[in-house]
């Protein structure tokens, strides 16, 4: 798998791909994605990280450029902001996160940052690093409380849920805050949500359960299908009245409100001239650029800073996909 080092001076803008960097859904939470790379190949992953046959390069952006391209933003955004330090793999694999953590931190306009992760690659003393650095919220993913069945999911081998748990105690006692976040993959660890909420009100936790999604690119766990939302959510009110604790994760719950959206440059079904400069995330796709913003061409096979004329699909939240035009 090749792993593609993004720099400023590489050309490649951070907005446009939804792989990395910086994604701007038109509130005051901005996701920030400094790496692709994962360590696990979970069996519920929505994204199908750590597959080489879906995903032929990773990503990962220097911590500088990432810094100066995420200021930008907040100033823009007019708003004291909260930055969502989250990944298509695994934030815990990016070697400058406390570097990351340390920048962000320090900007005017900042008000909190967050960050997924399995908790795999932390310990107590990146913890305590994380916390010195400004990080006010880890959001640990955490499936089952069965140590085997915890690991089947995580489809790793070396996955410990000992040393999750031992990491849920440390992060309470810092002064980070911890929310477990658990996928629920119906038919497979129902019986666990229970266990899960129970350890969140015993550490003093937030919990947040994620509903099981299975996309195209998804890796499809046996036995298990997708609830719709109504049933998902009735699910959750059901275990709130259960267990007297808030499970439906509202924007207003966590502060988050409107706030003013980056302009969209290209428009649905616009044919548009772009360069072409690094291999996609997923197979078969190329990432061009145009108008300062990164857009992922399907089926294009175009040779590297080729100029290309592609015919934009997707726009939503600044996210540009495209095909190639005729």
């Amino acid at each position: 798998m090749e792993l593609v080092r993004i720099t400023k001076e590489s050309g490649i803008p951070l907005i446009g791909c939804i792989a990395f960097g910086i994604i701007d859904r038109g509130t005051n939470l901005l996701q920030v994605r400094p790496t692709t790379v994962c360590n696990l190949k979970c069996e519920f992953c929505s994204v199908n990280a750590n597959n080489p046959e879906v995903h032929p390069a990773n990503f990962t952006v220097d911590v500088n450029y990432l810094l100066e391209e995420i200021e930008k933003v907040v100033k823009f955004k007019g708003v004291e902001c909260e930055i969502n330090i989250d990944s298509a793999g695994e934030v815990g694999t990016y070697p400058q996160l406390i570097e990351l953590v340390r920048g962000v931190k320090g900007m005017a306009g900042v008000k909190r940052i967050s960050m997924q992760t399995n908790g795999t690659l932390l310990d107590g003393e990146k913890v305590f690093l994380l916390q010195k650095a400004g990080l006010s919220q880890i959001n640990l993913s955490i499936n089952s409380l069965n140590p085997e069945q915890a690991q089947q999911l995580s489809r790793t081998p070396n996955y410990s849920l000992e040393h999750i748990l031992g990491l849920t105690k440390i992060i309470s006692d810092s002064g980070i805050q911890l929310l477990i976040a658990p996928v629920w993959i119906p038919k497979i660890n129902d019986d666990e949500m229970p266990k899960l909420i129970e350890l969140a009100k015993k550490l003093n936790a937030k919990i947040g359960i994620q509903k099981y999604e299975a996309y195209r690119h998804s890796r499809k766990v046996k036995g298990a299908k997708p609830v719709t939302f109504w049933k998902f959510y009735h699910k959750l009110k059901e275990m709130e009245q259960q267990y007297g604790i808030g499970l439906i994760c509202t924007a207003e719950a966590f502060g988050v409100h409107k706030a003013k959206r980056l302009p969209t440059v290209f428009e649905e079904n616009e044919k548009v001239q772009l360069v072409v400069k690094t291999p996609g995330w997923l197979n078969g796709q190329m990432i061009a650029v145009g108008k300062d913003r990164c857009v992922s061409i399907n089926d294009c096979r175009a040779e590297l800073g080729k100029r290309v004329r592609a015919k934009i699909l997707e726009n939503k939240n600044n996210i540009y996909v495209a095909e190639m035009a005729r």
